[in-house]
Formats: C-alpha cells, structure tokens, sequence
C-alpha cells in the first residue's frame, strides 16, 4: 500500500508543478520565482514537502529574485526570441546578432541551472549570485554538465518543437535541483572540513551559507547573542 500511495504522491506532485510552472513560463514573468519556488520544493523529501514551500521560498527570497528575475529575462527571454527568429526567418539572419544571443544564451541556461540553488541554500546579494552560481557548476564537474544538459535541452525545445515542453517541465527542475543540492553539500562540506556524508547527517533545513562561505546557524546566532 506504501508503494501505492508513493506513485499517487509523485502522480499528484507531477500535475501540480506542471501546471504551475507552465502557467508562470506562459506569464513569463513569473517564471523565474516559480522556478525557485519549486527548487525549495524540491529541497525536502517526498513524505515532507508541501506545495505552501514554494511560495514561501519565494516569500523568503522575493528581493534578490527581483534582481534575479530581470537579469533572466533579459539574458534568456530576448536570444531565445532573436533566435526563434532567425529560425524561422532565415533570410532575415544577422549572424553576428546570432552569435551574441547564442553566448548570452549559454550563460543563461548556466544561472538557470545554478541560481535557484544558491538562492535557496545561500544568503546572497546579487553579485554574489552571479559568483556563486558559477562556483556550484565545480562542485561536480559530471552533475553540473547533466543538470546544464537537461535545461539546454527544454531551451531547444522551446525554439524547435514546444508542444514538447509540458513533458519536462516536472523531471527537469526535479532531476537539477537535487543534483545541483548535492553539488552545494560538497562545497558546505570542504567550507566545514567534513565528508559529505557527515555534513547530511548533520544539516538542517534552515541552514546557510553566507556569500564568503561561511555557514551560518540561526540556533547558534541566537545562542551568541544570549550569551
């Protein structure tokens, strides 16, 4: 029976983000801040997540996804649309504007990748964003290029053949949030001088990481300030 209310969770689970990510892709706008919302999601087991965390992530993180938000829209959304475009138009091609957007593009599917991980597991200002969302792609070399892999592939669709994009709207930020989180314990690990596994036996939830590395606890910040 366990088994069978498991599949139903996970039936449940893929309708609902589906839903909600493809009806904040279809706004635009609020594409981005779903997309975090789900990666907070996603940071809990099956038997404890509850769909209210995605909206408390965002609740939680809504300035920096302010900032966050823009710099997408305008490194993703505008070569995304040069580049359909083009596609589409090809006599209309300016190869040059093509190259850039193709450039812009890579660096975008790389933050896409990489931010709402830092976003959720850091406590970043913007450029500290941006210094850390390149730094998680090396805290595994093979999940980083999987997980870059998986968001390039649904970007392709959404030029070449969208009709596709629905399927992927669940495997992908389910598949690159939990690689991308195993790429963050290993950095909070090396941060603390632990093995991964200790550091998972150890952690919390509401752990983070402020933008030098450090690890920051609120217990032990209350704990300073009593004593």
């Amino acid at each position: 029976m366990k088994g069978f209310r498991l599949i139903g969770d996970y039936a449940f689970e893929f309708l609902v983000i589906t839903i909600l990510i493809a009806l904040s892709a279809v706004l635009i706008i609020p594409f981005v801040p779903m997309l975090t919302g789900v990666t907070g999601y996603f940071k809990e087991d099956i038997n404890t997540r509850r769909f209210k965390d995605i909206f408390t992530t965002i609740g939680h993180n809504w300035k920096i996804l302010i900032f966050y938000t823009i710099f997408q829209l305008v490194i993703i959304v505008f070569p995304v649309l040069n580049i359909y475009f083009f596609n589409t138009h090809p006599e209309n091609t300016s190869y040059f504007v093509l190259a850039v957007s193709c450039i812009a593009l890579v660096v975008g599917v790389i933050y896409l990748t990489t931010a709402p991980t830092v976003i959720v597991n850091m406590d970043v200002k913007f450029r500290q964003l941006l210094y850390n969302g390149i730094m998680l792609v090396f805290g595994g070399l093979l999940r980083s290029i999987i997980s870059i892999a998986c968001v390039a592939g649904v970007v392709a669709l959404i030029i070449f053949y969208p009709y596709f994009v629905p399927l992927t709207l669940y495997a992908v930020p389910l598949i690159t949030s939990k690689l991308m989180k195993e790429n963050i314990l290993k950095l909070k690990a090396k941060a603390l001088n632990v093995s991964v596994f200790e550091l998972k036996k150890m952690e919390k939830a509401d752990d983070y990481l402020d933008e030098n590395g450090k690890v920051i606890r609120p217990e032990l910040e209350k704990n300073d300030e009593e004593s």
